[in-house]
C-alpha cells in the first residue's frame, strides 16, 4: 500500500526513468534470449521472430522514453534556472539591506564616537570647574560651555537622521538606540542651556 502511495506521488521524470530502466533491462533480457536460440527448427525461427517483434517494441518504446525523458530533463533545467533567479534576486534584496544596515550602523557608530569624545572632554572641564575658581576661570569655562553646547546640536541632529533612516529602513534596534541617543544628547543640552 505505501509502495502504490508512493509510486502515486512520484514525479513524471521519476516514473519515465524507472520506465526507461525496465525496457533497457527488457531490451537485454530479449537480446539474451535471442542470442541464445539456435535457430535448428521451425519452433526456433517462429520463437525469434516473436522474440524480434517484441524486442522491436521495446527499442520503439525506449527511443520514446528516452525523447520524453530528454524533453523533462530540459524542463527541469528551465524550472532549476527560473528557481535561481528567484533565489538571485531575492540574495541581491538581502545583500543590499545587509550593506544598508552596516552603512547606518556605521553611522551610528561614529556618531557614538563623537559624544563619547565629546563625554570625555566634559569630564575633564567638570574635574577643574568642582574647585575653588577665579573669575576669569568661571569666563573660561562659561566660554568651554557654550561650546560645549554648539557642538552638541550638530550630534541631536545627526541622532534624529540616523534614527529617521533607520526607521524607514525598518532597523528598529539602531532606530531605538538613535532614539535613545538623541534624547540623552538633548537632555544634555538643556543642562548645559539653564546652567549657562
Amino acid at each position: 500500500m505505501a509502495n502504490l502511495k508512493k509510486a502515486a506521488e512520484q514525479s513524471e521524470l521519476v516514473k519515465t526513468v524507472i520506465s526507461l530502466d525496465s525496457n533497457f533491462s527488457s531490451l537485454e533480457r530479449l537480446s539474451g534470449r535471442i542470442g541464445e536460440i539456435e535457430l535448428n527448427t521451425e519452433f526456433d525461427y517462429s520463437q525469434i521472430r516473436r522474440l524480434m517483434l517484441a524486442f522491436a517494441e521495446r527499442a520503439t518504446a525506449v527511443a520514446d522514453e528516452i525523447v520524453l525523458l530528454a524533453q523533462l530533463i530540459a524542463d527541469a533545467k528551465n524550472r532549476s534556472e527560473e528557481a535561481s533567479k528567484v533565489v538571485a534576486t531575492k540574495a541581491e534584496v538581502l545583500q543590499s539591506r545587509n550593506n544598508d544596515e552596516t552603512s547606518k550602523v556605521e553611522a551610528f557608530r561614529e556618531l557614538m564616537v563623537k559624544v563619547n569624545q565629546l563625554n570625555e572632554e566634559m569630564k575633564v572641564l567638570q574635574s577643574s570647574a568642582s574647585a575653588e575658581l577665579s573669575e576669569e576661570e568661571k569666563n573660561r569655562i562659561t566660554q568651554e560651555l557654550v561650546k560645549f553646547e554648539m557642538r552638541l546640536h550638530p550630534l541631536i541632529e545627526e541622532a534624529q537622521v540616523i534614527k529617521k533612516d533607520a526607521q524607514a529602513s525598518r532597523f528598529k534596534g539602531l532606530e531605538q538606540n538613535a532614539d535613545a541617543l538623541g534624547q540623552s544628547l538633548k537632555a544634555a543640552s538643556s543642562k548645559l542651556t539653564v546652567v549657562l
